[in-house]
């Protein structure tokens, strides 16, 4: 059987196969298990792979290039590398870019990354969070993420974020959630999926003393952006993990995640206190499932939709912009 032709890197392909790996795959995981034995949390995905062993190969970044040569014993430029002036400083943005853009293969990178840290600490705008998430809630998620998806690959995914959530309870390792309030309110699938969401967020702050829950009400002294996930994948050295609308970002360099840090810890500072919190989550379950029996109870009536509660619960006078207590803006 004739052998299989050689990829344009043909020096990286060469080394790679030398050392026994005969497929891309396989090379992300050995780069992975490689970096981890050299005390860093670094990997690539397949397509990155790729990337390396195309006609063109992009510039790896300093710490990847440690892992390169340190993994096949030779230099840079014996793999096919050559630095350019005119590329270099853009090449090396773009590989902290293109970190993991497949979607299963971004989770079980970040679930390997989460099983050896020592703490958790995550920021979520819109939903919540995939370690925090009920099966009917995270389906939805996936679901409205990528309605192309079958089934049977939607059902893939919410099963790795359902284990995900049971590491993290059964873990006991110490977790920080901040959530901005308007994800209590986004109608994810359906207003039952949502109030079973509810009740389950309820359930882990009163059983789970490690995780910790905050809200972050509008009109907040400091709000953010982007959803950020920081992992401590050894005591005192962090990363930072960011969801891309293409794929996801994983920063460890210690002057970024700093900054990430320090955004988390306004954010935490500017939230309600873990009790406040449980009690705005259990007084709008209360009030989302009040609607939901209303509206089973209609006949012949337009249904009310969690839209409808929203409105009227943002006009309610025991929220702090109603009552005169803080300076928040008016919902629009």
């Amino acid at each position: 059987m004739p052998a299989r032709p050689l990829g344009a890197n043909s020096k990286l392909v060469t080394a790679r196969r030398t050392l026994g790996l005969h497929s891309q795959a396989g090379f992300a995981d050995a780069f992975e298990e490689h970096a981890l034995a050299m005390g860093m949390r670094l990997a690539v995905s397949v397509r990155q792979v790729r990337r390396w062993e195309s006609a063109d190969p992009p510039y790896p970044t300093p710490d990847y290039r440690r892992v390169l040569e340190d993994l096949f014993g030779r230099p840079l430029s014996a793999l096919g590398f050559t630095a350019s002036d005119e590329a270099g400083e853009e090449q090396m943005s773009q590989a902290w870019h293109t970190f993991i853009t497949e979607g299963p293969e971004r989770l079980h990178r970040l679930m390997r990354l989460e099983s050896g840290t020592a703490t958790v600490r995550c920021f979520q705008t819109m939903f919540i969070p995939g370690q925090l998430q009920t099966a009917d809630y995270a389906l939805a998620i996936i679901l409205m993420h990528d309605p192309t998806l079958s089934m049977v690959e939607a059902r893939e995914r919410q099963q790795l974020r359902m284990e995900r959530a049971h590491r993290l309870f059964r873990g006991g390792r110490p977790a920080w959630f901040v959530i901005t309030e308007s994800a209590l309110y986004q109608p994810v699938g359906s207003p039952e999926i949502l109030a079973e969401q509810l009740d389950h967020l309820v359930q882990v702050i009163s059983e789970h003393p490690h995780v910790r829950v905050q809200i972050l009400p509008p009109g907040a002294r400091f709000m953010a952006s982007t959803p950020c996930l920081i992992l401590e994948p050894k005591r005192g050295r962090y990363a930072a993990w960011l969801e891309q609308f293409a794929g996801s970002l994983l920063i460890d360099r210690p002057d970024d995640v700093e900054h990430f840090g320090a955004t988390f810890d306004r954010l935490h500072t500017s939230a309600l206190s873990q009790m406040a919190s449980q009690s705005a989550i259990a007084d709008w379950r209360q009030e989302l499932r009040g609607s939901i029996e209303f509206s089973a109870n209609l006949v012949g009536s337009r249904p009310a939709t969690p839209e409808m509660t929203i409105a009227s619960k943002l006009r309610s006078s025991a929220l702090p912009w109603a009552s005169g207590t803080a300076k928040y803006p008016d919902p629009q």
